[in-house]
């Protein structure tokens, strides 16, 4: 991967995006590093296929962030929607589906609007009958009760 995103996709973001091309070229282990942590699981193929969709947006002058690129990447490979018996998410995973969702349709909103996302999430996954494991939000230890599920 690392091949991969040294060799091929710096390169490819630049050529996309001149703007940011000193950017990518003077920061490329940082950007290398951001990358290959928030893009883990996904294959070269998936993240150059969403990077050149990216790439279509005549009106965009700087690449994107690792995050943009997961959410394409998960709206061209939706999750199956049936769960498999005893299957399981965590809180946090469901935080990124909502906050994905809602980055795409707008890139500044309130976080009101995330929470009412995230309670979307969390009522499709019961519905799909996945467990939901952890309690808490990480980063002020509320509970989920406040969301009403």
């Amino acid at each position: 991967m690392s091949v991969f995103l040294a060799e091929e996709l710096l390169p490819l973001m630049a050529g996309l995006w001149p703007a940011s091309a000193n950017q990518l070229d003077g920061n490329a282990r940082g950007v290398a590093l951001a990358w290959g942590s928030l893009l883990r699981g996904f294959n070269a193929q998936q993240i150059r296929e969403a990077v050149l969709q990216l790439g279509e947006d005549a009106d965009r002058q700087f690449a994107p962030r690792p995050a943009e690129v997961r959410g394409v990447i998960l709206r061209n490979n939706p999750v199956p929607r049936s769960a498999p018996v005893g299957r399981q998410v965590s809180l946090r995973v469901c935080e990124m589906e909502a906050e994905v969702r809602v980055y795409l349709r707008n890139r500044s909103v309130p976080v009101e609007e995330v929470t009412a996302e995230l309670r979307k999430v969390l009522a499709e996954k019961a519905r799909q009958g996945v467990g939901l494991t952890g309690n808490q939000y990480e980063e002020d230890g509320r509970d989920t009760k406040h969301l009403g599920v």
